[in-house]
């Protein structure tokens, strides 16, 4: 069956946005959302969604298996060149 979008298969869809979008402010916190979406078959398409975006506008979540803080690791990587 053709689906309409890759957010569709995502294996976030559906779980609780606390898992993904969490309150506490230590690191661990991203722990179950990360597990999660070592799983998904769809996390570089989330990824894309956020890693291009200014350090300033994305401070929030879990996506593509990253949390901002491994996203701003990712993109200095790849400003660097380092896959």
């Amino acid at each position: 069956m053709k689906r309409d979008h890759w957010r569709e298969d995502a294996l976030c869809e559906g779980q609780h946005l606390e898992v993904f979008f969490p309150t506490s402010l230590s690191e661990d916190r991203w722990d179950k959302a990360k597990e999660i979406c070592t799983k998904c078959t769809v996390k570089k398409e989330c990824l894309k969604l956020v890693i291009n975006l200014p350090e300033d506008d994305d401070r929030w979540g879990v996506f593509g298996g990253l949390s901002p803080a491994d996203r701003r690791v990712q993109r200095h990587k790849n400003k660097r060149g380092v896959k």
